[in-house]
């Protein structure tokens, strides 16, 4: 153990802001709950927009994220491409969210959401359900 913290990853973590993330609004897209488009939708597009600070989500920046789902989507959809193929794609958001956190266009709440909803796609259905969950946070995210 470094006793004086030199080269210690540890110490940059404390300097991050602390997030606010609704955590009485967890995202659950594999068992669709009759308030997952509505209040945890309200309750995640407050969190990102309150966020509206230096490295807060740009309202653009979360429609190109919103584009890009919905594109995967709907080549599924339309069955253009077989899901095998597009799932890789799916969690390649883990890494477009985190290069636009750390280029402060997106907040560390709008990564945090993206990410668990990326976590959790795995099929056709849980793509589809992520798709109208961030369509309804975007929908509450509008001033």
């Amino acid at each position: 153990m470094n006793p004086h913290n030199y080269g210690s990853k540890g110490s940059a973590r404390q300097n991050e802001p602390k997030l606010n993330i609704p955590n009485d609004a967890p995202i659950d897209l594999k068992e669709i709950k009759a308030d997952l488009f509505d209040t945890v939708a309200k309750k995640w597009a407050k969190a990102i927009v309150g966020t509206n600070t230096i490295g807060g989500t740009k309202p653009t920046q979360a429609r190109n994220f919103y584009d890009y789902v919905l594109d995967l989507q709907s080549k599924v959809e339309d069955k253009k491409e077989e899901f095998a193929n597009i799932l890789p794609f799916v969690k390649m958001l883990n890494s477009k969210v985190h290069y636009a956190k750390e280029r402060k266009h997106a907040s560390g709440e709008f990564a945090e959401m993206i990410k668990r909803c990326v976590n959790q796609v795995e099929d056709e259905k849980t793509l589809k359900t992520f798709k109208l969950f961030f369509e309804a946070v975007i929908g509450f995210s509008k001033k």
